[in-house]
């Protein structure tokens, strides 16, 4: 067999090496340069499944959607971190505090009893911005269309779900390690609801009349721990007014 050798003068160099420069950057293979955000977890661009076939009529068709790389939180934002927004805006503390403190030893609780906006507010002055359904999708499901964030069977102490009908609280951010996302992404699967920044609309291919849809609602996805499993599946979407507090919907940010 013949030895073939390539011999590249310094400009035949340059011209490889700005095309193996350019492949790297569209595939994504170039992962040595990806910023570290801390406390945020790094989602490359591709496409993913968002949607499914077999939930309720306004969660499909699924369908493959191509991403954008992105930055999410990797977990739900907490009561100290709204505390340091408040005091350094001046913005009203939610319903429930008392005298403008969260409760005692809940520290690392998420915030909840927030609305959208209050949460738009809260990612603008940490410089950042509310997911999109499909990004908060993709962050939980990867790219294998799995329905938890773990996969495709429910497996308890993963997720902090509604253990019986009426009973239930949120905990720690961060209290159910294994069950995280292909993304190293905590709780996106019970604890809070949370907002994300699309309005509750019907999906590409979706022909049904549903008198919610339009730009009257937020959507909310995630579950939380006064859901079952199944309302609690990466799949799920639902959506509040965005002037709406409630005590089991808090949220987390992008970049």
């Amino acid at each position: 067999m013949q030895k073939i050798e390539i011999h590249l003068n310094s400009s035949g160099f340059i011209i490889v090496l700005s095309l193996f420069l350019i492949f790297t950057k569209i595939t994504g293979q170039d992962t040595k340069n990806i910023e570290k955000i801390p406390g945020m977890e790094f989602i490359p661009a591709g496409e993913a499944i968002i949607g499914t076939n077999e939930g309720f009529d306004y969660e499909g068709p699924a369908r493959r959607v191509f991403i954008q790389e992105f930055y999410i939180d990797k977990y739900e934002v907490t009561n100290i971190q709204y505390k340091r927004f408040i005091d350094a805006t001046g913005h009203p503390a939610p319903p429930h505090w008392k005298n403008g403190k969260f409760p005692e030893g809940q520290e690392d609780y998420p915030v909840v009893n927030v609305s959208y906006y209050d949460a738009l507010k809260y990612a603008k002055w940490a410089g950042k911005r509310l997911p999109t359904e499909e990004e908060w999708e993709k962050a939980s499901r990867g790219t294998d269309g799995r329905i938890y964030p773990w996969g495709n069977e429910w497996e308890k102490n993963r997720a902090n779900i509604r253990p019986v009908l009426g009973f239930g609280k949120p905990k720690p951010v961060g209290s159910f390690p294994d069950g995280v996302s292909p993304y190293n992404v905590y709780d996106l699967c019970g604890n809070v609801w949370e907002w994300t920044t699309s309005w509750f609309q019907a999906y590409p291919g979706n022909t049904i009349s549903n008198p919610n849809f339009g730009e009257k609602f937020k959507v909310i996805r995630g579950g939380s721990y006064k859901q079952s499993e199944i309302i609690a599946q990466s799949v799920r979407r639902d959506f509040l007014n965005p002037n709406d507090r409630r005590m089991d919907v808090g949220f987390r940010c992008a970049k």
